[in-house]
């Protein structure tokens, strides 16, 4: 008996171990530094890199990413699938534990048997009777080659790839707010500037139109001068619609997309743009939730061609049962009864289709070792990027700092030539004029710097603390 059972165990335990299927190891090696010089490195010790934000010392900037990271859109629909990939979790191993339901059931019943003395039909059954039943079967697979191990490990990997997607979303939306507020700030000092730029247009056109009727001037010159008007005046309507725009996407991006745009009030201040910490590329890969992300994945591949392997080994369950019956008549009576049964199922004619998907689940693994790769090798490039424009942006703007400093100074010059009677009016205005070129074109510089500052703290993982998340 005993070997009737366990020749075909052995038998379809030899057979499943036929298949073998190898990963191929992920090529993921990563400079040990990046080529991107940092003339001041920074400690990350010395930052806040999980809540860069407060880095750029900005009331306002904080407030508005713990804003939406509460309320906006992308933060709820994350934490929505967060909360989903949890409860999935909850039931993923709920069919290696033990099965079944109680049942039971009552029932009135009244028998009559016709021809028969009142006493002997009695004596039949005949006559009212009720009936409760009840039953208590289970049944449980005894986990013979590791099949609930497998699919923790997938489940395990699953749930904590979408933890990284959560907080990869979360990285994702601060920086976009970030940038978006600067780029607002930038608009906003534009048109500043612009205006002042608009007023020495119209004072210039109105010079040269004076000079044209004094007959000292000719009309090439006031038309070029109006033509520089006319630029000025839709340079300015431009960067009103822009800033305009620029807002609406912030309170879209804060979860308020409705409220009028005076609800959200910008200022032209630009923070210094500080200095990202210097990591190495090993610790931006442990950082980045992306990659994270990718890891879990290959991980969840793994499980799932693993458990896809055990499919072709033998199951085991067993099954035991109760119940009990009681029937109340005049000649009611109890009966009760157990079971236990074993019950093995082997894959033999099955194993086609079996060995198919196992050869499906084989690519799709190899197509996840490829995504980490890629996500390896584009988090690599992201933040080596964005410490190069970042280095950039730096040396010019300590370039445009100075050329501003310089034609500050001239125009000044140009003001006391102007009061003292040696310098015209038209000279002094195309003075302020560069001036103002200059002003426009150093706000522009130190929206690019900071914005780039942002996505650089962004490239290397900061927004977040890895050590809250357990990722196996």
């Amino acid at each position: 008996m005993m070997a009737r059972f366990v020749l075909p165990l052995l038998s379809a335990s030899l057979l499943a171990g036929c298949v073998s299927n190898r990963l191929p190891e992920p090529q993921v090696a990563v400079p040990a530094r990046f080529e991107t010089p940092q003339p001041a490195p920074v400690p990350a010790s010395a930052l806040p890199i999980d809540r860069w934000w407060q880095a750029f010392n900005d009331p306002q900037l904080t407030a508005l990413i713990d804003q939406s990271l509460v309320s906006a859109p992308d933060a709820r629909t994350a934490f929505a699938r967060l909360r989903e990939a949890e409860a999935v979790r909850r039931g993923a191993l709920t069919p290696y534990d033990l099965q079944g339901n109680p049942n039971g059931s009552i029932s009135h019943g009244d028998t009559s048997i016709d021809g028969l003395p009142a006493a002997e039909a009695t004596a039949l059954g005949a006559g009212k009777a009720d009936v409760a039943s009840g039953a208590f079967n289970i049944s449980w697979e005894v986990d013979l080659f590791g099949r609930r191990a497998a699919a923790k490990r997938t489940a395990d990997a699953d749930l904590a790839a979408i933890r990284f997607d959560y907080e990869a979303t979360r990285l994702s939306l601060a920086a976009s707010v970030a940038s978006q507020l600067f780029g607002t700030r930038g608009l906003a000092a534009q048109i500043a500037e612009a205006e002042q730029t608009l007023r020495i247009a119209e004072d210039l056109a109105r010079v040269g139109r004076l000079r044209v009727s004094s007959g000292i001037g000719s009309e090439s010159d006031s038309a070029r001068l109006d033509t520089q008007l006319a630029n000025a005046q839709s340079d300015l309507l431009n960067l009103r619609a822009r800033f305009a725009n620029a807002r609406r996407t912030l309170l879209v991006l804060l979860g308020r997309g409705t409220d009028p745009l005076e609800s959200l009030s910008i200022d032209t201040a630009l923070p210094v743009p500080p200095r990202p910490p210097t990591l190495t590329p090993g610790e931006v890969m442990a950082r980045r939730p992306d990659v994270r992300e990718a890891e879990q994945r290959l991980q969840s591949a793994a499980g799932t061609l693993r458990l896809n392997q055990l499919a072709l080994f033998p199951r085991l369950t067993l099954q035991p049962g109760a119940s009990i019956t009681r029937v109340l008549n005049p000649l009611g009576y109890t009966e009760t009864a157990w079971t236990l049964a074993a019950g093995l199922f082997v894959p033999v004619l099955d194993r086609a289709r079996l060995l198919a998907q196992i050869g499906v689940q084989t690519a799709r693994d190899e197509q996840a070792v490829i995504a980490y790769e890629h996500a390896v090798q584009s988090a690599y490039g992201d933040a080596e990027k964005s410490l190069t424009s970042l280095s950039a942006d730096l040396e010019r703007l300590d370039r445009l700092n100075f050329a501003e400093q310089r034609a500050g100074f001239a125009f000044s010059a140009q003001q006391r030539g102007y009061k003292a009677g040696f310098v015209s009016l038209d000279t002094l205005l195309q003075t302020e004029q560069a001036w103002r070129a200059a002003r426009i074109a150093l706000v522009a510089v130190k929206t690019d710097t900071l914005t780039d500052a942002v996505t650089a703290f962004k490239a290397l993982g900061g927004g977040w603390a890895p050590d809250q998340i357990k990722g196996n």
